[in-house]
């Protein structure tokens, strides 16, 4: 396990790497020791699941921070709303918008949605970038159905106008990772899962259940399954 202070360094190690990314995120540490830091506007929305207490929560502050950390025009150039419908996880100063309850997830979700709908009937409409990080969403689609389709939207539409999702849940089932979420969220990170077929269901592979350490987790994108381990932010105060 890396030192949970090393994410400064790391990404601003490699700013001239980073500078020429939309959105630089973080991943983790691959076999041979070498950070893993991609272009979020590249790989595009990505599908988060795992047993729990294994670092998914902790994953979704690493990508918030790693913009916090990112070069000036990125960090000033994003919007980082972060939704927790068990608020439980806590404001931090690298989010922009910290969401917990019902009705205000439900009117961001809903303003998200006008604002693709806007931007894709008017392309001279414009907004900046917005990365979204949604914990625990499997409690808002058991909640409503109209949550997963406007998750279904976003994922869909979204990222064509700079509005990128990363969802996140514990629970694995096909009601949570439904095939239409799955199709317009096609990287996806898996921790370790001690069931083979929620490994399918996340990674569409049984290997995540060869993991064995907590926040070890296999990334997969673009048909190629990375190995990862990623470091300890969550009790980090930031700056």
């Amino acid at each position: 396990m890396k030192n949970k202070n090393e994410l400064k360094t790391i990404m601003r190690t490699h700013k001239e790497q980073t500078k020429c990314m939309g959105l630089p995120i973080f991943l983790g540490y691959d076999d041979n020791n070498q950070p893993l830091i991609v272009d979020l506007a590249k790989v595009g929305n990505i599908l988060v699941g795992g047993a729990t207490g294994q670092g998914k929560t902790n994953l979704l502050h690493v990508f918030a921070k790693s913009i916090y950390y990112a070069p000036k025009k990125v960090f000033e150039g994003c919007f980082v709303i972060y939704i927790d419908p068990k608020g439980m996880d806590g404001n931090r100063p690298y989010f922009d918008t910290y969401l917990t309850t019902m009705e205000e997830i439900r009117e961001a979700l809903e303003m998200l949605c006008d604002n693709i709908k806007k931007l894709m009937s008017n392309p001279n409409l414009s907004f900046p970038p917005k990365m979204v990080l949604i914990d625990d969403f499997d409690y808002l689609v058991m909640y409503k159905k109209e949550f997963m389709d406007m998750l279904v939207y976003i994922a869909e539409r979204g990222h064509l106008v700079g509005v990128h999702l990363i969802a996140a849940s514990i629970p694995v089932s096909w009601k949570v990772f439904s095939g239409r979420l799955k199709a317009n969220m096609p990287t996806r990170i898996c921790f370790r899962i001690t069931d083979k077929s929620q490994s399918r269901l996340v990674l569409d592979t049984p290997d995540a259940t060869l993991l064995s350490q907590q926040d070890e987790m296999f990334f997969s994108y673009n048909l190629k399954l990375t190995r990862l381990q990623t470091i300890n932010v969550v009790d980090d105060n930031g700056e």
